[in-house]
């Protein structure tokens, strides 16, 4: 088994994080027609805003129901791991707890109902109207949050991605199309897009039946009081971590329309979706490398997750740099694309994209210290992480607006990462970072100012094809100057392995 272990090691993160990351890029490509073409022009920043709501409540919800399972996969599914024997019946421990977590959930939301859609009864009854939806959403969304997880632990991580970064947002599409030629009104387009939403976790639980992983099996006597006192632990502190992390990626859409109501939330999440462009490759190598850096610690190969930590570092700023980069020197154009009432949006795209390239530059230390025997601490970070975010949101959003909220939430990264970065580097000496890191920096500064040499081929009309000409020219300039100065000082022996890699074979091919 052990040797099994290791041959699927080997080169597992890239692959996957290879075809992942390609998955997501084309789900993004298409969430940016989306989210950040059709949305925007589609609907007035109130009915955005009511989307936005909707999706980020279904999201706490939904965590929360999952009550650290996901946490207790990443870190112990390796004791678990016996194909002959189903697991040893792990997946039934994991609906049991599911089960449960949206029972509890579920009354949580009639509580909370009344704070929920008290700012919106305020401004419009709009919100109100469709807030019963939220938990049938966070059903789902639970659903497939437990079983992404475990088809990650199989080594199967693309499998959800594919779900929930690309037929999904076709769905979506899909669902915009129909609203489009008025075939439904607003309504059937809520009731539409809470469909797609929610169609990865159908996928998902149908795709896990196909390939007869749908299995309950109790071994008798396997979970002894150690591990059964290790669930309990784990899930525990995963609750929190999990629980707190969610809250913190979704609070500034709630207090921005809790404090500046429903429209306010709808600029304030179309602008948002620019900047989480920079963090696209974070989500998926994060939920590959759980499962290999879980079973690292296990075999205590304290130098191989030090490397893995390290390469995630380089890669990630790479990949990171070039997109926030590319972003900030087209903001003109796409403040064009956007309608006139979201351009308060701007600096929202700024500090929104600054805080994921702070993100992405702590590589994957989060899941370092998550499936170490050190997890606890991480919920003090979390704790810590959490309190900023609330607070900074607090202050900012009433200083600066929907700006202001993503000042406090760039603040809130960087020392959220500069935290778990002291810790691995007090308790194990992990320090990953090096003269490469700066040169990175380095590059991308010099690639934007280059960048701001190329005049603006929009001229003074902003019609549709100059438009796209300007940002054709001017990201592909920046694209080849990067990665050529990139690769002319060596600072991705992956990336350029790769690359080198897939070249050679398709001149094979040729």
């Amino acid at each position: 088994m052990l040797l099994l272990i290791k041959r699927i090691h080997v080169g597992v993160i890239e692959k996957q994080g290879l075809q992942g990351t390609i998955l997501t890029y084309v789900g993004v490509a298409i969430g940016f027609v989306t989210a950040g073409l059709i949305l925007p022009n589609l609907f007035d920043p109130e009915l955005n805003g009511v989307l936005d709501l909707l999706n980020a409540w279904a999201l706490v919800f939904a965590t929360f129901a999952t009550l650290g399972i996901n946490n207790v996969s990443n870190r112990l599914f390796p004791y678990f791991r016996n194909k002959a024997n189903h697991h040893n019946g792990y997946l039934g421990i994991v609906f049991i707890v599911l089960a449960g977590g949206l029972i509890l959930t579920t009354g949580i939301y009639f509580i909370m109902r009344p704070f929920i859609v008290t700012k919106s009864l305020e401004e419009t009854d709009l919100f109100a109207n469709y807030a019963d939806l939220i938990i049938p959403l966070a059903v789902f969304i639970a659903l497939f949050l437990v079983i992404d997880i475990y088809y990650a632990v199989l080594f199967k991580a693309v499998k959800g991605i594919f779900y929930k970064e690309f037929l999904q947002r076709i769905f979506i599409l899909i669902a915009i199309g129909i609203y489009f030629v008025k075939f439904i009104d607003f309504s059937g387009f809520v009731l539409a897009y809470l469909i797609a939403l929610s169609l990865p976790g159908i996928l998902i639980l149908v795709s896990l039946t196909r390939d007869k992983e749908l299995v309950f099996h109790y071994p008798k006597g396997f979970i002894n009081k150690q591990l059964a006192s290790s669930i309990v632990s784990v899930a525990l502190f995963g609750i929190v971590v999990s629980f707190s992390n969610i809250l913190i990626q979704n609070i500034d859409k709630i207090m921005i329309g809790s404090i500046l109501g429903v429209a306010a939330t709808g600029v304030y999440g179309r602008s948002f979706f620019y900047g989480t462009l920079v963090a696209i490759p974070l989500r998926v190598l994060s939920k590959i490398s759980a499962v290999v850096v879980a079973q690292a610690w296990k075999d205590n190969k304290i130098e191989e997750i030090n490397r893995i930590y390290t390469k995630s570092t380089i890669d990630q700023l790479i990949i990171g740099v070039l997109v926030f980069i590319g972003l900030w020197a087209n903001i003109h154009n796409i403040l064009h694309i956007l309608p006139p009432e979201y351009a308060d949006g701007k600096w929202v795209i700024f500090f929104i994209g600054l805080s994921n390239l702070f993100l992405m530059a702590a590589g994957v230390n989060g899941v370092i210290i998550s499936t170490s025997k050190f997890y606890k601490i991480l919920t003090v970070f979390v704790a810590i992480f959490g309190g900023l975010v609330i607070i900074s949101n607090f202050i900012f959003i009433h200083l600066f607006g929907i700006t202001g909220a993503a000042i406090g939430s760039a603040i809130s990264a960087f020392c959220y990462g500069l935290m778990r970065y002291g810790f691995l580097w007090q308790k194990f000496k992990m320090q990953p970072y090096s003269y490469r890191h700066l040169l990175i920096l380095g590059i991308g500064v010099l690639t934007f100012f280059i960048s701001g040499l190329i005049p603006d081929l929009n001229h003074v009309d902003y019609k549709t094809p100059s438009l796209i000409l300007d940002i054709i020219v001017r990201s592909g300039a920046m694209a080849i100057v990067y990665t050529s100065l990139i690769f002319l000082f060596r600072l991705s022996p992956d990336l350029e392995g790769f690359i080198r890699k897939y070249f050679y074979k398709s001149e094979r091919k040729t």
